[in-house]
This record gives C-alpha cells, structure tokens and sequence, in this order.
C-alpha cells in the first residue's frame, strides 16, 4: 500500500488529526520572518486543512489527480508514520 494510502488510513481512524496539522501549519506560518520563508505547498495545505473536511483532506490524499500528486509530493503528513524506514519503504 502507498504511503498516502496508509496516512489516509490513519487519518480515518482519526480524523481530528488533520485540525492538528493544521494548526502546526499556522504556527509555523505565524512564525515565519517573512511571506518567502513559507514554501507556495505549506500555504497550499494550510488552506486545505483549515477550510476542507477531514474526509475531504482524506479524498484528497487518495485522489489521482494531477493537483492531488502535486499536493502529496510536500504532504505534511508523512510525519504520520512511525519510522523513517517504513516511510522509505512505502517511497519505493
């Protein structure tokens, strides 16, 4: 199974989950020294956390379309997984 495909398993058993990310999103956002330190993606997924239902974030992360690859190439998410060798291993 890939990678997005487990978070979003994840994120169905929990879905306030993606409210916490969203706010990690906004603290960093809020600590930023200026607008060009926050890459175009974390604004992008800030949008997508605060405003969009946790199934619709779900959706997203299992979606195959071109904006959902683009989105999941700087997901926030990746965090979600346990080890850094089973995040490499659903990478392959």
């Amino acid at each position: 199974m890939d990678l997005h495909r487990r978070i979003a398993l994840v994120l169905r058993k929990e879905p306030a989950l993606v409210r916490n990310f969203a706010e990690r999103l906004r603290s960093k956002l809020a600590t930023a020294r200026c607008a060009g330190s926050v890459s175009d993606s974390e604004w992008e997924w800030y949008v997508i956390l605060t405003l969009c239902s946790p199934l619709q974030v779900i959706r997203l992360l299992e979606d195959s379309s071109e904006r959902a690859v683009r989105l999941r190439q700087n997901s926030p998410f990746v965090s979600l997984l346990s080890t850094p060798l089973e995040r490499d291993q659903d990478a392959e």
